[in-house]
């Protein structure tokens, strides 16, 4: 007979359990274990009961029955418990309303796999939550997030991350899957993927409906799901203040400096001395990165600047901010990158090489460009 792994006890840990599922036709969690037995989770007890099928059903109604009187007969007419009004009402309708099926649940989290072995809650929350708000439990208030452990308890390079809201797993996906985790960092077993979370998890996700239970003052289900609308509360309110730095929002405007970004921390002058061919190497991971926001016109690496500087212009501003909302914090080569828009008035050194002047030769064309502009007028 198969070895039966310990039953979650807590609400927040039933997601991560793959034999745990919701069933929204009874409100109820089930869990099916390894032998193939179902079992329900009971609330006020805070327990897991084994399913009674309908075979041993009948066998206790049987045994429990009262000689004559029809089980299946109801205890009353359920006609008499409508008022006339709503008699009336379905007459003057011709016929029933018909109950709409219910919407499949929107998919509100990500798979990731291919993460370094090192990686923390901490990091992936940094570097995930600049895509939406996440989820956190209401018990707990700890951001849901789950890193995933081989049969050896190692750290096997995936985990998982409900957001708040569903728009934010796209955005995820749009920006992440198939990048490195850590810029320049490369992993044997490849770029990061980033997908939605597979069916079982969707099952798994839902949240209790409100039952007779659960409306019933003082019950532990009451509690639970007093929880949940509070926690829900607190992330709306959280995600209309994330929703206030929305690159989306930020006006294109006409200043050169408005598209450029300064990137602090991507490299030591020590190794620029040490690997000469770093400098190359440097700019093209960060244009590639850079191009997943719009499209990149410049990218200059200041090799003169103790403060690894890199500056990255964009054809638009709203690119711009798009990019510093998702480098800033991240971490490249072992530092943290620092990011922001240029203040136009701070000058970085670098050396006289022609292979590094991206930036004064794009700044050469528009002063040539204006300058042609201004003679036409």
């Amino acid at each position: 007979m198969a070895e039966r792994a310990p039953f979650p006890t807590e609400i927040d840990d039933f997601d991560a359990d793959e034999r745990v599922s919701f069933d929204r036709l009874t409100d109820t969690y089930k869990l099916e274990d390894e032998r193939g037995e179902e079992w329900e989770w009971l609330t006020k007890p805070g327990k897991w009961v084994p399913v009674t099928d309908e075979a041993e059903v009948a066998r206790q109604q049987e045994a429990y029955k009262v000689a004559g009187v029809d089980e299946n007969e109801p205890a009353m007419d359920p006609r008499k418990r409508k008022a006339a009004g709503d008699a009336g009402e379905g007459a003057s309708n011709g016929h029933a309303k018909k109950q709409k099926p219910d919407k499949p649940p929107r998919n509100n989290a990500i798979y990731i796999t291919s993460l370094p072995d090192d990686v923390t809650v901490d990091e992936l929350h940094d570097v995930f939550s600049k895509f939406g708000v996440i989820a956190e439990s209401a018990d707990s208030n700890k951001p849901r997030i789950k890193l995933y452990q081989d049969e050896n308890g190692h750290f096997k390079g995936d985990a998982l991350i409900v957001y708040f809201r569903p728009e934010s797993v796209q955005l995820a996906i749009d920006m992440l899957d198939e990048t490195d985790f850590r810029l320049g960092e490369k992993m044997v077993t490849g770029p990061m993927r980033v997908q939605q979370a597979d069916q079982s998890f969707k099952e798994q996700k839902q949240q209790p409906l409100a039952t007779d239970q659960a409306k019933t003052k003082g019950t532990n289900a009451n509690r639970d799901r007093q929880k949940i609308i509070k926690k829900n509360q607190e992330m709306a309110n959280r995600l209309a203040e994330w929703d206030d730095d929305d690159p989306s929002t930020i006006p294109d405007t006409s200043s050169r400096w408005d598209k450029v970004v300064v990137l602090k921390n991507m490299f030591t002058l020590h190794q620029l001395d040490e690997e000469p061919e770093a400098l190359l190497d440097i700019k093209q991971d960060v244009r590639e990165e850079c191009e997943k926001f719009g499209e990149v016109t410049s990218v200059t690496l200041y090799d003169k600047e103790h403060a690894g500087i890199v500056t990255v212009r964009f054809a638009n501003a709203v690119a711009a901010e798009a990019c510093v909302k998702v480098f800033e914090g991240r971490n490249f080569g072992g530092r943290r990158i620092g990011a922001s828009i240029s203040d136009g008035r701070t000058r970085y050194k670098k050396s006289k090489k022609t292979d590094n002047d991206e930036e004064d030769e794009e700044a050469r064309l528009e002063n040539f460009s204006k300058f042609i502009e201004g003679d036409g007028a």
